[in-house]
C-alpha cells in the first residue's frame, strides 16, 4: 500500500513509494515539478528499468529547462549503453543539457573512450562550464584519452584561464602521450603557456623526468631578469640620498615569473629522477629572492628525500 504523499508548497506531488511504473508516468506528467522529481527519482534506483531509458531521452528536450536537466542526469545510472545519446545531447542547444550531458560522461572514466570525438569539440563550447567539464571528463580517461592531446594542448593555450589550467591537469592525467607535446610548450611563445606546461609536467611526477633538461633550461632562461640578493642596486634620490631597492615580491606577478617558479616545483615534483639539477637549485636557494628562493628550497628537499 501507498503511504500518503508529502505536500510540497502545495505543487502536484509524487508519492514518497510510487514504483518505478509510477515515475515514468510522472516524467509525462502535466505538472514540471512532477516531471523533475520523476526523473530524479529513476536516477536513484538501483536499476532504473529499461523502459525508462527512452522515455527520459524524450524529456531531455522538454520544454522546462529543469526537466531536461534531471532527465540528463538520470540517464548516466543506466552506464555505458548511455554514453552514445549523452554524446548526442553535446550538441544541444541548451547549454545546462550539454554541461550534464560532459560530467555524467566524466563518471565513466576509460570506458568513455567512445566519447572522445564529442570531448574534444566539447573543448570548444562557447559555455565555459561545458568546455571546462569535457577537459575534465578527457582527464578522467587516464592514458585512453591520448587521441584528445591535440585538442587539449590547444584548449591550453586558449584565453579561458580556468580551461587552460583544467587542460594541463587533464594532460597530466592522460600521462606519457601528453609528454612530447608539453616539453615542445615549455617553448612556446607566451610565457603563461610555458606556466602551464610546467605545471602539467610536474603534476607528472616521476614520469617527466624526461623533460628535466627542458625545465632546466625554461628556469635559466630568466636568469638575466632575476635581481641577486648578493648584488643588490641602489639608486639616489632627489636629495642624493641612496636607498636601497624595493623588497622583492614574495609570489609570481608575470607570466614570466611564473614560468619560472612553476619550472622549478615542477622539478621538485619529479623527485630523485631530477637530481642533476640539484646544483642549479642550491644556487637559487642561495643567492636569489622570493619566490624563486621558496620554490628551489622545496623542490630540493623533494628531490634529496629518498
Amino acid at each position: 500500500m501507498l503511504r500518503a504523499a508529502i505536500p510540497v508548497r502545495s505543487r502536484p506531488m509524487i508519492p514518497v513509494d510510487e514504483t518505478a511504473s509510477e515515475y515514468l508516468r510522472g516524467i509525462r506528467h502535466a505538472s514540471a515539478p512532477v516531471r523533475i522529481r520523476a526523473a530524479r527519482a529513476l536516477a536513484k534506483l538501483a536499476a532504473p528499468p529499461r523502459e525508462a531509458y527512452p522515455v527520459l531521452i524524450e524529456a531531455a528536450n522538454d520544454s522546462e529547462r529543469g526537466v531536461r536537466e534531471a532527465a540528463v542526469q538520470a540517464l548516466g545510472a543506466f552506464g555505458q549503453q548511455a554514453i552514445p545519446a549523452l554524446v548526442g545531447f553535446l550538441d544541444h542547444p541548451d547549454k545546462y543539457v550539454r554541461r550534464n550531458a560532459v560530467w555524467a560522461i566524466g563518471k565513466f572514466g576509460p570506458s568513455a573512450r567512445s566519447a572522445l570525438t564529442g570531448l574534444c569539440n566539447a573543448l570548444c563550447d562557447g559555455d565555459p562550464r561545458t568546455s571546462a567539464g569535457a577537459a575534465q571528463a578527457l582527464g578522467s580517461m587516464g592514458e585512453v584519452a591520448g587521441p584528445a592531446v591535440p585538442a587539449l594542448v590547444e584548449a591550453m593555450r586558449g584565453t579561458n584561464v580556468v580551461l587552460c589550467r583544467l587542460a594541463a591537469k587533464s594532460l597530466s592525467q592522460i600521462g606519457a602521450p601528453a609528454l612530447e607535446p608539453l616539453m615542445a610548450n615549455l617553448r612556446h611563445h607566451d610565457p603563461f603557456v610555458r606556466a602551464e606546461a610546467a605545471i602539467a609536467l610536474g603534476w607528472m611526477g616521476e614520469l617527466a623526468e624526461v623533460a628535466v633538461s627542458e625545465l632546466v633550461q625554461l628556469v635559466e632562461a630568466y636568469r638575466p631578469k632575476v635581481l641577486s640578493r648578493t648584488q643588490p642596486v641602489y639608486h639616489a634620490g632627489a636629495s642624493g640620498t641612496v636607498t636601497p631597492p624595493a623588497p622583492a615580491p614574495t609570489r609570481p606577478h608575470t607570466s614570466e615569473e611564473s614560468a619560472r617558479v612553476n619550472a622549478i616545483q615542477a622539478l621538485g615534483r619529479i623527485g630523485p629522477g631530477a637530481a642533476s639539477a640539484l646544483m642549479l637549485l642550491q644556487e637559487i636557494a642561495g643567492r636569489e629572492d622570493e619566490p624563486y628562493r621558496a620554490a628551489a628550497e622545496q623542490a630540493i628537499a623533494r628531490i634529496v628525500a629518498d
